[in-house]
């Protein structure tokens, strides 16, 4: 066993990450002493002593995504997600699975699939939180129709108790007979509690689930254990069961004229063969829009006419069958003149049926946030009814919500009877939390009025577990002091919860105080009030940046650590508002080191449900926290690259010897160190002419052209029109073939384009090095070169991803006063846009010119992570189908270069390791045949250093110019 002096050394008690672990998922905040991430039972046996040691509290946390503020604590937090989480053993004959608690849901389904097995409850957190916090919460999901809650899946428990022994828990007993015998003597004197106040409906997840020990339960311990929400011991080993994955599904949207019409329908969907009764309000798809674009949600029935919608899984040994299940449904709510039901639809489509379901697996981060921006906060995000109780249920909720002056968004799990929702609670301010705990109050009173439970899935917490007594007697409150004296009699584990609860309304994170430092910020912040502390407080902490899933978060995804996810730097950031465990606030270095590996990807911003744009917040950051002190050496080489690479290419020939010298290695490693940078990378060059000045010399006399520098100039009658191509400093002064290549094509199709002369840029690298201040003055400088062209109808194709979207999304932020921003971030288009919109319009006028021919073959697309965020790519890949060819792309999204993040010190590792993840093994295995599409010049420079010669990365402009016609040259 690790003694506790050696666990002492594997304690991190850094103010980094402590900051990062203040909250979970839930409104509240506690700053832990110490985080212990322990990779064996060992360790926690040790660490448990350690903290008897010192006279702190232990609370276990898994993936953090507790809603009921139940994974947070002042004195040692013990997270078994990242190095706890191996899956011991599957037996398939038994259709179980032994595990450790840290295990990810998906990982466990996906270790299953083989075998034709899943595990059974999945919350819509299930691509994050842990088995053991599942069952720790008694977590359900969709699914709990067809097969129970994590204490319905749970055969035996191996859990280290508060002393520091070590017990299993099973149906018929313990593996100690001392502890085997109190929980009998408690089940024989509180008997009728248990079977009159507990178990009474499939949801009642509050207080202990001691209903279990009754014999006609198999006086089951461990399932008794399961909702304890750690208050009782550690989960450090579980055996849990597994279910047949049903052979076909489909699945059945029926839309209704409101929530409380689906409501009342959704008792009549419990039936055999439907796995899911879901259910959301109507104001989810305007939240929806709000924060994925007015297209999201299309597939969802009943338009306008619905107010609210049941998702019913229908399941079945041929497709047939499912179908069958399915269409039986919907038919008994055919809809007529009397009907509540507008509109019902099967959907067989597995694409579609996955685009379904994450509308409804976003909707706790989207609700956060309602259609008008305003915020939406848990605390009454899980109370459950009896289901034939839920739409009256639901009225007086609406009712007290009015009577409070309180909005919120319903969803959740109607088949059940749960409703999962956030509300507007001012929590700032202290007449707001006089009207939280009134509301609090009162909801639970409605709750228990209508025989239900303050909580359904997510546990009491310290959201709930003070209002236990609205809901249970005296007596039933006894037996749970009882449970808790018999396994933690000096009240270590997680105390606060459930017996002597805190008071709800203690410590709120979003709460007084949180506003102590806030500043005045650069970027206009319009979707959150012009604060930096409301932008921030849109994490909520759901955890989807946990997720090895998509492309959020890079730097998490290699490193596994809280303090480096997307919630984790926002917490850091809520901390510093708040002054306390940051009291220098914005000169803090600690603050500043956790945002260190953030690659401003901007991943977050589309792939959160509530759009946290950490890459943003980073630059506010930096702006303020170098005002007045030295900036590092990269912020000025990389920062002011733009500008310099203008100048240089400014001298004639210029260009050419800075190359020379630069490929001189002891010259190129001593100009990268002089200038900050990492000296294991390889240094950049610069083309041997601007494309602006090969234009100068190159170009054609236009109609009516007002000089040579690419003014406007007048229109020709000929031709599909003109159009500007934007020269961004990266194909302008160093990959200058690609804005050549991009030129040659949009003149093939017929286009007259204008080149803007003089230094143009959007401001990028000064953003992302948080220079707001220059970044400002050089928006403003290319406003004024680019007024001209700002008539809200002349394409400007911005050839570089990171370019175009900071003309599309940070300027019009930083420059809000100034509406040519605004117009200019209209008119940016891609090349694959236009190509896309040249061939719809040839397909109408067969005048016009399609100049390519089908160049066949495949592709891979790295599509750059700006790009990926703004949802700009589908021109690209249409344009390649028009070209014949086949597009796959990497999932990962950051190919890890990240602009000149890769290029500063201490990132090159990480850098190499993001590569690693997807896109370098993915060109290893392509044949020499396959095209490595990146449009982004930190993608092909990653690629090139991966790679050399041997596998370049390509602009689709340099794809489109090898197929124009009597051009192609295939690879």
């Amino acid at each position: 066993m690790e003694s506790t002096s050696m666990i002492e050394t594997k304690l991190r008690t850094e103010r980094a990450t402590r900051g990062a672990y203040v909250s979970d998922a839930s409104i509240f905040r506690r700053v832990p002493a110490a985080v212990l991430e322990p990779e064996s039972v060992d360790d926690i046996v040790a660490a448990v002593a350690y903290a008897d040691e010192q006279g702190w509290d232990v609370t276990v946390r898994g993936g953090g995504t507790s809603v009921a503020g139940n994974a947070i604590g002042e004195g040692l937090v013990i997270d078994l997600s990242r190095r706890f989480n191996r899956i011991l053993e599957i037996d398939t004959d038994s259709r179980t699975a032994r595990i450790q608690p840290g295990v990810i849901c998906d990982d466990l389904r996906n270790a299953l699939a083989p075998y034709g097995l899943t595990y059974g409850p999945d919350p819509s957190t299930h691509s994050r939180c842990t088995v053991g916090g599942m069952i720790a919460n008694n977590a359900c999901g969709s699914h709990s129709l067809a097969w129970g809650t994590a204490a319905d899946n749970l055969v035996e428990l191996t859990v280290l108790r508060a002393d520091g022994s070590l017990v299993t828990l099973q149906r018929g007993g313990t593996s100690d007979s001392a502890l085997t015998a109190e929980l009998r003597g408690l089940r024989d004197e509180w008997i009728r509690e248990f079977r009159l106040e507990l178990g009474r409906f499939p949801r009642q997840v509050s207080g202990y689930g001691l209903h279990y020990l009754l014999d006609e339960n198999g006086f089951d311990t461990a399932k008794a254990f399961a909702g304890s929400e750690g208050t009782l011991g550690i989960i450090v080993e579980a055996v849990v069961t597994c279910v047949p994955v049903p052979s076909h599904t489909v699945l059945a949207v029926l839309a209704f004229t409101d929530i409380f019409s689906a409501a009342a329908a959704a008792p009549s969907t419990r039936r055999r063969g439907i796995a899911t009764s879901e259910g959301m309000g109507g104001d989810l798809l305007d939240a929806l829009r709000q924060s994925q674009g007015q297209d999201a949600g299309t597939l969802l029935p009943g338009g306008a006419a619905a107010g609210g919608w049941l998702y019913c899984e229908a399941t079945g040994d041929t497709q047939e069958e499912a179908c069958t299940r399915a269409t039986e449904l919907i038919t008994e709510f055919e809809p007529d003149p009397g009907c509540p039901v507008v509109d019902a639809v099967v959907v067989e489509d597995p694409r579609e049926m996955r685009e379904l379901w994450k509308i409804r697996e976003s909707a706790a981060g989207l609700v956060t946030r309602l259609p008008d921006g305003g915020e939406a906060w848990p605390s009454w995000e899980d109370s459950s009814v009896p289901p034939g109780n839920l739409a009256d249920y639901l009225r007086d909720l609406y009712a007290l919500l009015d009577s409070h002056g309180l909005r919120g968004i319903p969803f959740g799990h109607f088949g059940e009877g749960c409703v999962h929702i956030r509300i507007s609670f001012d929590l700032g301010t202290e007449a707001g939390l006089e009207t939280f705990r009134a509301f609090m109050t009162d909801a639970a009173a409605v709750v228990a009025r209508h025989g239900g439970s303050l909580s359904g899935e997510h546990g009491d917490g310290r959201a709930r577990s003070e209002l236990l007594p609205l809901m249970y007697s005296d007596r039933a409150l006894s037996a749970f002091r009882r449970v808790k004296e018999i396994y933690d009699p000096g009240t270590r584990m997680n105390p606060g919860l459930l017996v002597d609860p805190e008071p709800f309304d203690r410590g709120v994170r979003p709460g007084p105080g949180q506003r102590a430092h806030e500043f005045l910020p650069i970027h206009s912040f319009p979707d959150d009030r012009g604060s930096m502390v409301n932008a921030v407080n849109r994490c909520v902490g759901v955890g989807l940046c946990r997720s090895q899933d998509g492309a959020m978060c890079p730097s998490f995804q290699v490193t596994g650590d809280e303090v480096h996810s997307t919630r984790g730097r926002a917490r850091i950031l809520s901390e510093m508002f708040r002054g306390e465990v940051y009291p220098e606030a914005l000169s803090s270095d600690d603050v500043k080191e956790s945002l260190d590996l953030c690659l401003s990807c901007h991943a977050c911003a589309s792939e959160c449900p509530v759009n946290v744009d950490m890459s943003v917040y980073k630059s506010e950051f930096l702006h303020q926290h170098y005002q007045g002190r030295r900036r590092p050496r990269a912020h000025y080489s990389m920062g002011w690259l733009p500008l310099t690479s203008f100048l240089l290419h400014a001298v004639p020939g210029a260009a050419r010897m800075v190359n020379a010298l630069l490929g001189i290695g002891v010259v190129g490693r001593l100009v990268m160190k002089i200038g900050g940078l990492d000296t294991s990378r390889s240094m950049i060059t610069f083309a041997d002419a601007s494309f602006q000045s090969v234009r100068r010399r190159q170009r054609q006399s236009w109609t009516g052209a007002a000089g040579s520098s690419g003014s406007p100039g007048t229109l020709r009658n000929a031709g599909p029109g003109r159009i500007v191509l934007w020269p961004d400093s990266f194909t302008n002064h160093m990959d200058s073939g690609v804005a050549q290549d991009a030129y040659a094509v949009l003149t093939a199709m017929g286009y007259e384009v204008h080149v803007p002369s003089g230094f143009m840029c959007c401001g990028l690298t000064w953003h992302s090095t948080g220079q707001l201040t220059t970044a400002k003055k050089v928006i403003r400088r290319t406003l004024d070169r680019m007024e001209p062209w700002l008539d809200g109808k002349t394409h400007v194709v911005v050839l570089e991803p990171s370019c175009a979207s900071m003309l599309t999304d940070e300027a019009p932020r930083l420059v809000p006063e100034d509406p040519r921003a605004s117009a200019l971030a209209e008119q940016v288009v891609t090349l694959g846009d236009v190509v896309s919109e040249h061939h719809r319009a040839w397909m109408r006028d067969q005048r016009l010119t399609w100049p390519f021919d089908e160049i066949h073959g495949s592709a891979l697309a790295q599509v750059h992570c700006h790009e990926r965020s703004r949802r700009a790519h589908g021109g690209t890949t249409n344009a390649l189908r028009l070209l014949g060819v086949d597009e796959s792309t990497v999932e990962t999204g950051c190919c890890g270069l990240a602009g000149n993040w890769g290029f500063e010190p201490g990132h090159a590792e990480l850098s190499r390791d993001l590569a690693e993840r997807e896109l370098f093994p993915r060109i290893r295995e392509l044949d020499e045949d396959t095209y490595v599409l990146a449009d982004g010049f930190s993608c092909r420079t990653q690629i090139r250093e991966g790679f050399g010669d041997r596998k370049n990365g390509m602009h689709l402009a340099q794809v489109l110019r090898r197929a124009l016609t009597g051009t192609a040259t295939g690879r």
